[in-house]
């Protein structure tokens, strides 16, 4: 008769616990919603380190990735000959818009050669002047994330950390990539 008392809460604490455990798994290994274009987003598990590598901000002073520390920033490699790349600037900008500008920032980084003297009047012609561009003329930033086309999107962490990207084109004010990136600025 004892073990039965003690056998039953026993047991029914280990399961609770096992449930709390699963749980646990559960949020902390979430996979983030992907459906229509945003199937294409790749993960980075582990996240990678943004490198040091500096470029042209679009204050026109030299940073890095690493200055973009606090909020979650969508990087998007674009340059002005790229037809692809131009075709999503629209829904990036209305992405931008949608969004907690708090938490979350887009950076576009042009790989024109002739940098902000070009991408500059091109975003104002194009009456998509909300959109902040950098510059990595030489490319040297993307090299050194492993990059090798354009359009290229990262999205990197709070703690500078690139938690994944979406190689080519995507339409970004679907609910679809407003899922996506809800889905890590919650954390």
């Amino acid at each position: 008769m004892r073990f039965h008392n003690i056998f039953l809460p026993v047991l029914l604490g280990l399961i609770l616990l096992l449930f709390n455990l699963l749980v646990i798994m559960e949020v902390a290994y979430a996979m983030p919603p992907k459906s229509g274009d945003m199937i294409k987003f790749i993960e980075n598990n582990p996240p990678v380190e943004s490198p040091s590598t500096p470029f042209i901000g679009p204050s026109g002073q030299q940073v890095t990735l690493r200055d973009y520390k606090k909020t979650w920033t969508l990087i998007n490699f674009w340059a002005t000959w790229c037809a692809p790349c131009i075709s999503e600037l629209p829904s990036l900008s209305k992405l931008q818009e949608k969004l907690d500008n708090t938490k979350f920032k887009l950076l576009l980084i042009s790989i024109d050669r002739s940098g902000e003297k070009v991408f500059k009047p091109f975003l104002k012609k194009i009456g998509l002047t909300s959109l902040k561009s950098g510059n990595d003329p030489k490319t040297l930033l993307m090299q050194k994330l492993g990059l090798t086309g354009i359009p290229t999107t990262l999205l990197v962490s709070p703690t500078g950390e690139v938690v994944g990207k979406l190689v080519g084109t995507a339409k970004w004010d679907t609910r679809s990539a407003i899922d996506l990136v809800n889905f890590y600025l919650q954390k």
